[in-house]
């Protein structure tokens, strides 16, 4: 098992619209109907032709980074999405089909899979390291991994991000997912920062386990959504005061159908939230 920090937390969807949305909703059922976005670090002009899933991606990205208060320029960051952007992949099945089978230029760069890393590079002049993982279910445990790994062997911070859109009808048998949510964590050696917002250790097992069930009042709304796997992570964080004893919160997310990611989450004594 190997120690690591969560210096910045990055959430949105319908039901919240940042971190302190997201712990409104899990402390005080205080959910939120209809959240804003709109990203600011994406400039206009690219803001108007950005689809969703892009501004999603975006808007968490810049909140994890905002807590942390981090340079983004200097962070990495490991994409991830099981489908991609449903609703252009669609369009364009739609498109393709029946003549003249003219496809939007602009839906068509935006439909490739790291066109998120791209925005994200263009409107924050990085060029720290991307990388995007589509695993379909596994998707954001595996995201999750490959950036704490980046963490503990390149020894920088590593940005990640788990989302899903809210699939169209024909793409429901795979993806059932119903509502979009988006989440960034942002990842650092321990002692990096010195109030982070939480610390853990990770591994993988050769053990066959079950996704660990996600708040109720999350259970429904986000049921079939795979880039809400993590979820009980944030749920825990965000009502730290139930942790009583050192790593004594673990999670197993299924990997593939024999390999498990471990989580275990450390108490943090008179600290529930990082806002």
């Amino acid at each position: 098992m190997t120690d690591l920090d969560i210096a910045g937390i990055g959430v949105w969807s319908p039901l919240f619209a940042d971190w302190q949305a997201f712990c409104d909703g899990i402390n005080d059922g205080n959910w939120q109907s209809n959240a804003p976005l709109q990203p600011g670090s994406i400039p206009p002009r690219e803001r108007r032709r950005a689809p969703q899933s892009v501004k999603m991606a975006v808007e968490v990205m810049d909140q994890a980074c905002s807590m942390a208060a981090v340079d983004p320029a200097g962070v990495a960051t490991v994409f991830s999405s099981a489908m991609g952007d449903m609703q252009i992949t669609d369009y364009l099945c739609k498109v393709l089909v029946a003549p003249p089978r003219l496809v939007s230029p602009t839906r068509f760069h935006n439909s490739v899979h790291n066109a998120t890393t791209g925005y994200w590079s263009i409107s924050r002049q990085t060029h720290a390291p991307t990388s995007a993982v589509s695993a379909l279910e596994y998707t954001a445990p595996m995201a999750f991994l490959e950036a704490a790994v980046q963490v503990a062997e390149e020894e920088l911070p590593v940005l990640m991000v788990s989302q899903e859109m809210a699939a169209p009808a024909p793409l429901q048998v795979i993806c059932p997912s119903v509502n979009p949510v988006s989440l960034a964590l942002l990842l650092t050696k321990p002692g990096v920062f010195s109030d982070p917002v939480a610390s853990f250790r990770f591994g993988v097992k050769t053990e066959t386990t079950e996704w660990p069930d996600l708040h109720p009042d999350l259970d429904q709304p986000f049921k079939g959504n795979f880039g809400s796997r993590l979820l009980p992570v944030l749920t825990t964080i965000a009502s730290a005061g139930s942790l009583h004893s050192n790593f004594a919160t673990s999670f197993k997310f299924p990997l593939s159908k024999s390999t498990s990611l471990i989580i275990s989450l450390k108490d943090k004594e008179n600290s529930t939230q990082n806002v």
